[in-house]
């Protein structure tokens, strides 16, 4: 069996092989232990869970072992959004909060993330613990006896936490501009947890909402929930057919977003993300630092220039976006799969706000999102953007990267090369405003290339130069 290991945002697994009752138990034991080292015990635990198979199952595993280490827990009544928990963790003053959710993978992997007392990702060393006495526990943790014993009853209450949450997401839009426009909506949660919450948030506003994909399914009906244009095809082609002024679409946790305008053309997050720098620098005049990763788009660089706002450029996660936004005076902050944060708010993504001041840009610009898109487009120009993901014969190393960075020429599919960043991984900057980056994936034998360019083709091309490039280091395909 492999060792328990966290990634970017929590630890993940297929459910009955590696994501199992005794590998969830000697997790939850680790992190009780934790917030007692740190001593956040005291303030308590909220717990959730999305859709997927057996969540609660699991939710309900770890409220048991906390409450028998003396911790007071709070449980979801019902599966809930990761941005959920977020915000009772931070406003409630609770020491962490725990989601069993897999976010965005397919149906057969389940997982758990642990947000700490500000109700944003944990850091590295908060992981690393969680990991070392993890895997120490395993093997000497009868998890059978802990369930059986079943949990301090007087330390768990089950609560519905939704309520309070969209109470708080509305205060940050005009609720009275986007009920006089009454923007019609059509909602694709993918069978995540979004339903009840997003679908919720948008009519509280005075939207006309329409709904697919919204009752609970434990195998996402064969969907994978991320929304990328690959998994939508059946939102994009729905909405052609129905009289609305646009769609969103939301993944498993509920905390990325893409769009679609009313017509079914895709916006993806880069899109999202950059309407709603748009958005609040333009229409609710706001001012503040913008954060973006090193795989998102250089639209952001365009509108932030324009609106003379600081960029700040991190590596892929979202845990380093959040940071920022502890420390210093960030207004937005996104990425490329989906994720945007606001300032004042949590520091960490949320579908159901990012919904909520699209329909308000919408109102007040008196507009669906084709005509939005336009809006955007006519600032910055035509964007096009692609990343594939391709299986390896064995992992990329750091080594592999500083190869290939010494032997690079000036020019890669024709293009000069402006920059060089190795922030995370290898990412070229072209003359052009063009971009490829290369990057391994810290988990599996995966090569990540992504490229922005400014036609569909020249994003091709950038990609299949990416995998020649990795091809000239021995980094190559599995077959």
């Amino acid at each position: 069996m492999k060792p328990i290991k966290f990634g970017t945002d929590g630890w993940r697994g297929v459910i009955a092989d590696d994501f199992t009752f005794e590998r969830v138990g000697v997790v939850i034991q680790a992190i009780g232990e934790y917030l007692y080292e740190e001593d956040m015990a005291s303030k308590g635990v909220a717990i959730g869970y999305d859709n997927r198979f057996a969540a609660e199952e699991f939710a309900f595993l770890a409220a048991t072992i906390l409450t028998r280490q003396g911790i007071r827990v709070r449980l979801s009544a019902t599966n809930c959004p990761t941005p959920v928990i977020s915000y009772v963790t931070r406003y409630d003053n609770m020491g962490g909060g725990i989601m069993v959710t897999a976010s965005h993978n397919p149906a057969p992997y389940n997982g758990i993330k642990f947000k700490p007392w500000y109700g944003g990702s944990a850091p590295p060393e908060a992981t690393a613990r969680f990991e070392a006495r993890a895997n120490e526990l395993l093997g000497n943790f009868d998890v059978d006896a802990v369930r059986a014993q079943g949990p301090d009853e007087s330390l768990l209450t089950r609560e519905d936490f939704v309520p309070a949450f969209i109470k708080h997401v509305l205060t940050f839009v005009d609720v009275d501009l986007i009920r006089a426009a009454a923007p019609r909506i059509l909602i694709d949660p993918l069978y995540g947890s979004s339903i009840g919450v997003l679908d919720r948030a948008l009519r509280e506003v005075g939207c006309e909402v329409h709904m697919m994909h919204s009752e609970r399914n434990q195998g996402f009906g064969g969907l994978h929930p991320e929304p990328i244009a690959l998994n939508l095809g059946p939102f994009m082609e729905a909405i052609k057919g129905m009289d609305v002024d646009g769609g969103v679409a939301s993944d498993g946790d509920g905390d990325r977003l893409a769009g679609c305008t009313e017509d079914g053309v895709y916006l993806s997050p880069h899109h999202v993300f950059s309407l709603l720098l748009m958005h609040l620098a333009e229409d609710r005049g706001q001012t503040g630092g913008v954060v973006k990763t090193v795989s998102t788009t250089t639209m952001i660089d365009q509108l932030a220039e324009r609106y003379q706002l600081p960029v700040f450029e991190t590596p892929i996660g979202f845990k380093y976006i959040g940071q920022l936004m502890m420390e210093q005076d960030i207004m937005i902050g996104g990425e490329e799969s989906g994720g945007v944060g606001f300032r004042g708010h949590i520091p960490e993504r949320d579908a159901t706000l990012i919904a909520l001041y699209l329909v308000e840009m919408m109102a007040m610009r008196k507009t669906n999102f084709s005509g939005l898109l336009a809006q955007l487009q006519a600032l910055v120009g035509d964007h096009a953007y692609d990343r594939i993901d391709v299986k390896l014969t064995r992992p990329a190393t750091a080594y592999d990267f500083a190869i290939l960075r010494t032997n690079l020429a000036t020019k890669v599919a024709g293009k000069t090369i402006q920059l060089i960043s190795e922030k995370d991984g290898l990412k070229l900057l072209f003359t052009d405003n063009t971009w490829l980056l290369l990057r391994a994936s810290g988990t599996e034998p995966l090569l990540r290339v992504y490229a922005e360019a400014h036609t569909p083709a020249e994003v091709t091309a950038l990609l299949e130069s990416g995998l020649q490039l990795a091809a000239t280091v021995g980094i190559e395909k599995a077959k």
